[in-house]
C-alpha cells in the first residue's frame, strides 16, 4: 500500500528546529565561585548545607573531653605517676615474627587494659612483672607498705631495775633462771675465779633421775588410760591402737628427748642407769597384734641401746660395774636383739680388766 502524497513530514519538522535549540546549549567559560548566595541568592539557606542531625548536635556541643573543675587527688596521682611506664611488660615476640616494634606499628590496648592502666595506682603488680634481677629494683620502685615501720624497741625501766643486785635469798632467784643462764653465770664465775672451778666439780652431785621418771610414768599412763574399758572389746588390736598412737609418739619422743640430754651431759653412770629405769617402762608399754604397730616399741628400745653403748664406750668403769651391767643386760635380752651388741663389748671389756 502506497503511501499518501498529502500525509505531513513530521519528522522533517522537528529536525528543522534542531539548530534553534543548539543555541541554548553553548557554555559558558568556568570562574570561580566564591559566594553561592550571590551567584543563586534566591536559594533557601539549608539547600546547599542540610541541617546537622539531633545526634551529630549533641556530638558538636560536648565537644572534647576535659578535666572536671573539681579537685580530685587520684587524677593527680594519674597525671604525674610514671610508675607503670617503667613496669610496663614488653610484648611477647613469637619465634617467626618481627617484633611489631620494630616494624613502627603502634599496639592498641583492649578498653579493659586501658581502665587498668589507668588506674596503676590501685592495681597491685604482680611479682612476675617486676624483675627482681636487677640491683637498681628497688631504687627505681619505690613500692611504700600501707603498713607503717616499727618502731625502734626501747628499752622499759623495768628492765633497767632488774639489772640491779637481787637481794631476795639466792636459791629463790635461780629457780627462775633459766638451764642456759645457770650454765653462763657459773661459766662466768669459774673463769674469773679457777678455785672455784675445782670446788665445783668436787662437789657436782649426779644428775637427778626422778623427774625423769616421773615423766615417763605420766606418759605411760596416758597410753593405759586412753585404751578401751570394755571387757568385750579387744586392747591389742587394731582400733585401740589408733585411739593409742598419738600417746605412743609422745612417750617415745620423751624418752629419746631426756637420753641425748643426759648423753651431751657426759655423766656415763647417769646414762647407764637411765637406760634400765626407761627400759622397764618401754617393756610395760602395750604389744599390739599387728606387727607394723609395734614399730614405736622397736624403736625406744634401740636408741635405749645405743644410748647404753655410748656410754660404755666413753666411760670408764670398773669390773665390778661391768659385771653389773653384764647381769642385767642379760636380762634385757630377751626384749631386743641389739642388746647383744652391748654384751659383746662388755664381755671383751671384762677379759682386758
Amino acid at each position: 500500500m502506497e503511501a499518501s502524497p498529502e500525509a505531513p513530514r513530521r519528522t522533517r519538522a522537528a529536525l528543522a528546529e534542531i539548530p534553534a535549540r543548539l543555541d541554548r546549549l553553548r557554555v559558558t567559560p568556568l570562574r570561580p565561585v566564591t559566594n553561592t548566595r550571590e551567584v543563586s541568592p534566591s536559594l533557601p539557606p539549608g539547600y546547599l548545607s542540610p541541617a546537622p542531625s539531633p545526634d551529630e548536635f549533641l556530638i558538636q556541643q560536648r565537644g572534647r573531653k576535659r578535666l572536671p573543675t573539681t579537685w580530685s587527688p587520684d587524677i593527680d596521682i594519674k597525671r604525674n605517676s610514671t610508675f607503670y611506664s617503667a613496669v610496663r611488660t614488653p610484648p611477647k615476640n613469637t619465634p617467626g615474627r618481627s617484633s611489631p616494634l620494630k616494624l613502627g606499628v603502634t599496639l592498641r590496648s583492649t578498653p579493659r587494659k586501658r581502665l587498668l592502666l589507668g588506674d596503676a595506682e590501685r592495681v597491685p603488680l604482680t611479682p612476675e612483672k617486676i624483675d627482681f634481677s636487677d640491683i637498681s629494683t628497688p631504687q627505681k620502685f619505690k613500692i611504700s607498705s600501707p603498713i607503717k615501720g616499727t618502731p625502734p624497741i626501747k628499752r622499759s625501766r623495768l628492765d633497767r631495775t632488774l639489772e640491779c643486785e637481787f637481794r631476795g635469798p639466792l636459791d629463790t632467784a635461780l629457780k627462775g633462771l633459766s638451764p642456759t643462764q645457770l650454765i653462763h653465770m657459773i661459766k662466768k664465775i669459774t673463769h674469773e675465779h679457777p678455785k672455784i672451778e675445782q670446788e665445783i666439780r668436787h662437789d657436782m652431785p649426779a644428775p637427778d633421775l626422778a623427774p625423769l621418771e616421773e615423766k615417763l610414768c605420766y606418759l605411760k599412763s596416758n597410753i593405759f588410760k586412753s585404751l578401751p574399758t570394755s571387757r568385750l572389746t579387744s586392747k591389742t588390736d587394731s582400733p585401740a591402737y589408733s585411739r593409742v598412737a598419738t600417746h605412743l609418739t609422745a612417750f617415745k619422743k620423751c624418752l629419746v628427748e631426756q637420753g641425748k640430754v643426759l648423753v651431751e651431759s657426759q655423766h656415763w653412770e647417769s646414762v647407764m642407769n637411765y637406760v634400765f629405769l626407761a627400759w622397764s617402762y618401754v617393756r610395760a608399754t602395750p604389744v599390739w597384734d599387728n606387727q607394723p604397730h609395734n614399730t614405736q616399741r622397736k624403736q625406744c628400745f634401740k636408741a635405749l641401746t645405743n644410748f647404753c653403748m655410748t656410754a660404755l664406750k666413753k666411760g670408764s668403769f670398773g669390773k665390778d660395774f661391768f659385771m653389773d651391767v653384764q647381769e642385767k643386760l642379760q636380762d634385757l635380752e630377751a626384749d631386743s636383739d641389739d642388746v647383744q651388741s652391748c654384751l659383746k663389748y662388755v664381755s671383751g671389756q671384762l677379759l682386758d680388766l
